[in-house]
Formats: C-alpha cells, sequence, structure tokens
C-alpha cells in the first residue's frame, strides 16, 4: 500500500504534465478543505474520517496514483497546488481525498488532462484503464480503475471537476477488487459532490 501511495509522487501534477495553457487565476490564497465532507457527512453514509481534511505536500496523500504519465513538459512545478487532503475508512477501504486548485489551469482543463493520460495509458496498456462514471452527480467527472499485477493491487478513482477545483478520490486494495471498489466510490460520490459543489 505505501509502495503505491509513495510511487506515484506527481499525484495530479503528474497528470497536468499533458496540459496546455490556460488562464485561470492564481488559487494561493483559497482554503479548500471545506469541500471535502466532514466528520458528520462521512458517518451519514456508514464512513468514518480517519484524517479530517488539511493541507499537505500534493505528494503525500495520492488519490491519483492510478493515472499514466503522458510525455511532454511538466508545468505543475510552474503551478504547484493549494490543495486539502483528507482520508476516510468504508468498510475494509480507506479512500483517500484530494481537492486541488492549481495555478493557470480550471477544474475542467485538469480534467481534460486526465483524460489524454487515460488515452496515453490505454496506447501504452491496451484494455487499461478500466473506465465509469457517475449518473447521480452533475459535475464534469472521470472515474477509472486499474490492476497493479506486480502488486497484486486493484485501484480506482474517481475526479471530478468544478470552476477552478478538482476532486480526486481514491480507494486501493489488494484483497478488493475493482468492481466492488467502483461501487463504493459510486455510492460515496454524491456525499462528495455535495461537499465539493459549495460556493
Amino acid at each position: 500500500m505505501r509502495r503505491g501511495i509513495l510511487g506515484a509522487v506527481a499525484g495530479l501534477a503528474l497528470i497536468v504534465g499533458c496540459a496546455g495553457e490556460t488562464s485561470t487565476p492564481s488559487s494561493a490564497s483559497k482554503d479548500l478543505s471545506k469541500y471535502l465532507p466532514t466528520e458528520k457527512q462521512l458517518s451519514d453514509v456508514g464512513a468514518e474520517q480517519r484524517q479530517a481534511p488539511a493541507s499537505f505536500a500534493a505528494e503525500w496523500i495520492n488519490p491519483l496514483v492510478l493515472a499514466p504519465q503522458c510525455e511532454g513538459e511538466r508545468p505543475w512545478e510552474r503551478a504547484f497546488p493549494n490543495d486539502a487532503q483528507a482520508t476516510a475508512r468504508t468498510g475494509e477501504l480507506l479512500v483517500w481525498q484530494l481537492v486541488a486548485a492549481y495555478d493557470g489551469y480550471s477544474g475542467e482543463r485538469v480534467l481534460s488532462t486526465v483524460d489524454a493520460a487515460l488515452i496515453c495509458g490505454d496506447a501504452a496498456e491496451p484494455g487499461v484503464p478500466q473506465r465509469f462514471s457517475v449518473s447521480s452527480v452533475a459535475d464534469p467527472q472521470i472515474g477509472f480503475c486499474r490492476r497493479f499485477r506486480a502488486a497484486g493491487m486493484s485501484s480506482c478513482a474517481l475526479v471530478f471537476a468544478r470552476g477552478d477545483r478538482v476532486l480526486a478520490i481514491r480507494t486501493d486494495s489488494t484483497n478488493i477488487d475493482a468492481t466492488a471498489q467502483q461501487a463504493e466510490l459510486t455510492r460515496l460520490a454524491p456525499t462528495f459532490a455535495a461537499a465539493f459543489d459549495q460556493d
């Protein structure tokens, strides 16, 4: 598990490596912790908060460990995100959470780079990743799962965009398959979206 978490040090920043330029204003002063569910909101859907929302280095909790890297520049070095991160437990699964806003990238632009990264991954690894979406959530979104055979681990991530920010939530497990993880993220998605969609 630790290898999976630390192995993708670039996180959302890695995804942004596929992006072009935009004109979103600086997000440095924003407090993004309010865009993650509270302990009560999680409890209401049968999940337990393990770490309350707080700002950390974006690499520490990395919900987008699944996304392949595209070739090209790495503009995240000039656009380090303002972020809030947390963890929750639902049954046997940990849910890693990240809300981030990158200087120079709107939420939808970051989401488009996630899509581009998945296409890069499809070209390199046919049949991977497996995509899904949540019909009960209106936000622009991408959901995907991957199987890491060498680690014996399945992982799923769900990424939402709204305005100048992105929400990514991720699960991974060596004994719970991707189908079950996808179902759990789908079940939790409306709770996360409700917190994320606050103005």
